[in-house]
């Protein structure tokens, strides 16, 4: 069926003849259930004024219960809007839409809004509801507005309700906590007793500082852990493991087995080490690096990548820093299909030197996406560079927006007026020059 929203009707502009015939109100309840699953819960509950009959079955549904409030905290985070007076607005929308909600079984249950331990009893509630109906997505988001909040404050994931025996949450297949305080004691335990679990995504737990994930029968496909400041080892062995993710600082890793591992996401370079063994097989990487230096960003040695089809290096540099490091893990990969390059730049110059590199022509290389391109030394390089050697080149996405903001729906102004503008001009510059045949999208 086509996602189309019906227009939520104002009542003021309907006629008065009472004679007029209710067509939805004819409808099956099946064709009405189908309608209202395409929609938000706030959508559903919204569509009430159209049929009594079509009020009736809002409490049976949707099946996925996604309540984001990632908007308004960005209003929260510009100044416009009252954190507290939000807050409680958002947990009593949260309240009255699972009182009134009468599904046997829900697929997904998803909160994004900021939270703490003053909230526990309600957030408690919530995923009690959620196991209840047999989720098997759930996903909190806590996100802080406020990147120097204390963390001792962060909402605590009710260890006790689940350690304490062995509870089976036989339908949960993916489980993501934001900002959320939990321990690894608590996440083998999902592991252990959540047989159907594929998919686990910790950002930002102050309880975290073990982590072993060992287990011939594991279902586990995804497993990030970003952030986790606490964090200090991790042991995988996991058969089914796809894709693995770890931002943080250095902790002692250990993959004893990954044989199907494809996708890898790394913040630091020493992670190499314990993941060397198994780079061969990767399909996509991705990395991210600082360079402070004159010298700019070093790696180390690459083996042939030859299954590596999708590349993304997020860099922290300084002004006067360079580039061209990257160009050997570039070219350790002949067959790189998309290659994603994010620059966060600081102002932090140098004597700056004409650098000059070797280019190889790179015959599989079909799209580039540049993200937070300043227009400065340091990634001009790299951009001429890219659009020399890809011979085959078919698009290049230059995006002036920081990497941090993109996505986000009002994204605060990072850049001055001037910055922007030289920026724009610079890109205009490459494009106009026909360094490629490829499309080249200026954002």
């Amino acid at each position: 069926m086509d996602k189309t929203v019906l227009p939520i009707m104002d009542k003021t502009v309907l006629p008065s003849d009472k004679s007029i015939e209710d067509r939805i109100s004819q409808l099956p309840d099946e064709m009405l259930i189908s309608v209202l699953s395409f929609l938000t819960p706030k959508e559903a509950f919204r569509t009430s004024v159209l049929s009594h009959r079509w009020k009736c079955l809002c409490p049976f549904l949707p099946r996925s219960l996604d309540f984001d409030g990632l908007y308004t905290m960005w209003e929260i985070e510009r100044g416009k809007k009252s954190l507290q007076f939000e807050r409680k607005k958002f947990l009593q929308w949260v309240n009255d839409t699972l009182k009134s909600c009468r599904v046997s079984t829900i697929d997904e249950f998803r909160v994004c809004f900021q939270f703490d331990d003053g909230s526990k009893s309600h957030v408690d509630g919530w995923i009690d509801f959620a196991i209840s109906k047999g989720v098997k997505r759930l996903e909190l988001d806590f996100t802080a507005t406020d990147p120097f909040k204390d963390a001792s404050n962060f909402y605590r994931f009710p260890n006790e309700r689940f350690t304490s025996d062995k509870t089976c949450i036989k339908s949960l297949t993916s489980l993501t906590l934001k900002y959320i305080r939990v321990t690894g004691e608590l996440l083998e335990h999902f592991l252990s007793n959540c047989p159907l679990l594929e998919r686990l995504h910790v950002d930002n737990s102050e309880d975290l500082v073990n982590l072993n994930i060992c287990g011939s029968s594991l279902k586990l496909k995804y497993l990030h852990i970003i952030h986790c400041l606490k964090f200090k080892s991790i042991e995988i062995n996991a058969p089914n493991l796809e894709s693995f993710g770890y931002v943080g600082k250095k902790i002692k890793l250990h993959v004893h087995s990954a044989p199907h591992l494809l996708d890898v996401r790394i913040g630091s370079m020493y992670a190499f080490g314990s993941l060397s063994s198994y780079l061969y097989q990767l399909e996509s990487l991705s990395l991210a690096v600082h360079s402070y230096t004159y010298e700019g960003v070093k790696f180390p040695e690459f083996q042939t990548l030859t299954k590596l089809k999708h590349l993304k290096v997020t860099v922290d540099a300084s002004e006067g820093s360079s580039l061209l490091g990257l160009i050997p893990l570039i070219e350790a990969a002949p067959f790189l299909h998309k290659f994603v390059f994010e620059l966060i730049l600081w102002e932090i110059n140098f004597p700056k030197k004409a650098r000059k590199v070797k280019k190889y022509p790179n015959e599989h290389l079909k799209e580039v996406e540049i993200v937070g391109f300043a227009g400065r030394a340091i990634d001009i390089q790299l951009v001429v560079y890219l659009l020399e050697s890809a011979i085959n080149l078919e698009k290049i996405i230059v995006n002036l927006c920081a990497p941090y903001v993109v996505g986000i729906p009002c994204p605060r102004n990072i850049r001055t007026t001037a910055e922007y503008k030289g920026a724009r001009e610079a890109a205009m510059r490459l494009k106009e020059k026909q360094l490629t045949r490829a499309e080249f999208v200026i954002m």
